[in-house]
């Protein structure tokens, strides 16, 4: 699960569970050279997701109010979000009671992220959690980022690898289908508070979903022009799995979103406010691609239609990429 970049510092780092909020926030907030042959690799089924079957189970948020801002003012950065902080590298296989006690953690996070509400899995987050995902350890800061941030269902694909650490630490791997399209797959971490275990980290790996698939590559940014998003297809048959692998080969970070717009929508609508968010549909995401870096966005189950690839990273100026051009069609047609 990879959520959204932070509103702290504009762009911050791209964790797990607001999903939809990941383009429609960001849409919101920002509103006011190598590309990989297209492949497919052959292999059977498609992802089976199952509705979160647990019922929340969620503490309620102590009294409190967001940290008031200065405006102009720079945030200094947070204490404790070192990303050198290490990771447990190895723990140890979890015995069958805490194995399922991981499981239970795990499916009550993802039961409380899909009441809808911030407060029910915002309260299942550590401190620690906060302070990298929001840069602040009060909880109705994260509350104040997720603030109109439209439902977002998961889908529970599978977990495995439930591991223990000396910290007191557990974790386990997860695979989820965002929506009806995106999948992820990350680690979860967990530690015990009281009567609740809460998340305390993730780490986002790289997305297999099982089934036919077809790899397009995207290429963000080149040395001949920063603001370029260039796929190497404009069109792919409709697959179990379509997955962009998207390459920086600018000097700025970029991201890659793909989004459904209106049939002869203007993408620029999106910062002119002649096309409203409530007409577009977010299918996924990958964020925060620094120069040279990669990162592959997995979607299964797409429709046969018009899609639209767009970058929305603000520029040295201030302005979204896509208003520097950073926008390309991309079309699934129908199976044969």
């Amino acid at each position: 699960m990879s959520r959204r970049p932070s509103r702290h510092g504009v762009y911050g780092s791209v964790p797990a569970a607001r999903w939809l909020a990941v383009a429609i926030a960001v849409l919101a907030l920002l509103a006011g050279g190598f590309v990989q042959s297209a492949t497919v690799r052959a292999q059977d089924g498609t992802p089976d997701a199952s509705p979160i079957a647990a019922e929340c189970d969620a503490p309620d948020l102590p009294p409190g109010t967001p940290t008031p801002q200065m405006d102009g003012s720079p945030e200094a950065e947070p204490e404790g979000t070192d990303e050198d902080e290490a990771t447990p590298e190895a723990g140890t296989p979890a015995d069958e009671a805490t194995a399922a006690a991981i499981t239970e953690a795990v499916e009550n996070y993802l039961a409380c992220f899909n009441t809808g509400d911030p407060a029910d899995y915002i309260a299942l987050e550590t401190e620690n959690y906060w302070l990298n995902e929001y840069g602040s350890a009060n909880p109705y800061d994260a509350l104040a980022d997720e603030e109109g941030a439209p439902p977002f269902t998961a889908k529970l694909v599978s977990i495995t690898n439930p591991m223990t650490y000396d910290d007191g630490r557990v974790s386990a791997e997860i695979e989820v289908i965002l929506g009806d399209h995106w999948f992820l797959h990350e680690i979860m971490y967990f530690v015990e508070d009281g009567e609740y275990w809460k998340l305390d980290e993730e780490v986002e790996l790289a997305p297999e979903p099982e089934g036919d698939t077809a790899v397009v590559g995207v290429a963000l940014g080149s040395p001949e022009n920063e603001y370029s998003i260039v796929p190497n297809t404009e069109t792919v048959t409709q697959s179990p799995v379509l997955i962009f692998h998207a390459t920086n080969g600018g000097q700025e970070a970029h991201e890659l979103l793909v989004l459904k717009l209106p049939e002869g929508a203007d993408p620029m609508g999106l910062l002119d406010g002649t096309l409203g968010f409530d007409q577009i549909e977010f299918v996924g995401g990958v964020f925060d691609i620094e120069p040279g870096g990669a990162q592959d966005l997995a979607l299964v189950d797409l429709e046969p239609g018009t899609y639209t690839l767009i970058c929305f990273f603000p520029a040295p100026d201030g302005t979204p990429h896509a208003l520097h051009g950073m926008v390309a069609a991309f079309t699934v047609n129908p199976a044969e």
